[in-house]
């Protein structure tokens, strides 16, 4: 099992584990996301992201408004078409939504696609879409933006699952831990790009931004790598508890 998928599927599990965002009831023509492809650059010392997202989606209904959750501390430069054309979009700060008004319908089960541009400072001071709980914070030394913060656009929170095709950029000597598998991918100097790709319908896009070099465990035939901001005496413990969840869900599911 390969770090990302093992150290952010952990993470991105224990965030949706018993937390769910309620929002305002309203009607709202249903769309499924089939999958996002984002392109990310964060910087670690001003603290900040900008980002492109492509979400792929079939609608549900004839569509011609539609709304996403984006985090209000995100400034949303523009929406796009698949040809280019700027869409009408307005932020919604109460619910942080994006209204989106389509000049014409989009068919019901016809794929479309939807273009994101954005940028914003997230230093963990900001209002997090779950009360009390901070799921996004970009610092100096790390940084984490964990889906729950939607950091990305995001339709039906913890109920429309999808696939994820992401490229994050930092500084050199940061690495990029999310889940999925990844590989490196040129960018200009001075900066460093991992790609990293999940292909299965879930709920992938938390990710964490480390430096340094990890301490890797092996316990019950599960390898675990560990990156710690500070020097820790547990990563043993961590490790046992996660080859005995590993193993449980082999047993179950099979080989991961």
């Amino acid at each position: 099992m390969s770090r990302n998928r093992l150290l952010a599927g952990a993470l991105a599990g224990a965030a949706l584990a018993g937390v769910v965002w309620a929002q305002p009831q309203q009607s709202r023509q249903r769309i499924d996301v089939e999958g996002y492809s984002i392109e990310a650059q964060v910087d670690p010392n001003a603290q900040s992201i900008r980002a492109t997202a492509t979400v792929r989606f079939v609608p549900q209904d004839d569509a011609t408004n539609l709304s996403f959750d984006l985090n209000n501390a995100l400034n949303l430069d523009r929406v796009v078409d698949e040809d280019g054309r700027q869409v009408p979009a307005s932020r919604v700060a109460q619910d942080m939504s994006v209204r989106i008004t389509l000049p014409q319908p989009l068919a019901r089960g016809k794929a479309a696609a939807l273009t994101f541009e954005y940028d914003g400072k997230l230093a963990g001071t900001e209002e997090s879409p779950v009360f009390g709980i901070k799921f996004a914070a970009i610092h100096p030394d790390y940084a984490y933006l964990m889906y729950p913060a939607r950091w990305f656009p995001v339709s039906d929170y913890t109920v429309d699952r999808f696939a994820m095709d992401l490229k994050v950029t930092v500084p050199e000597g940061f690495k990029v831990i999310a889940s999925g598998t990844d590989s490196m991918e040129t960018a200009p100097a001075g900066l460093t790009a991992t790609r990293i790709r999940f292909t299965q319908a879930s709920f992938p896009g938390s990710i964490a931004v480390v430096r340094g070099d990890p301490k890797i465990v092996n316990d019950s035939g599960a390898t675990t790598t560990f990156y710690a901001r500070t020097v820790s005496d547990n990563a043993s413990a961590w490790a046992g508890e996660i080859s005995k969840a590993v193993s449980y869900f082999t047993s179950v599911y099979g080989l991961p």
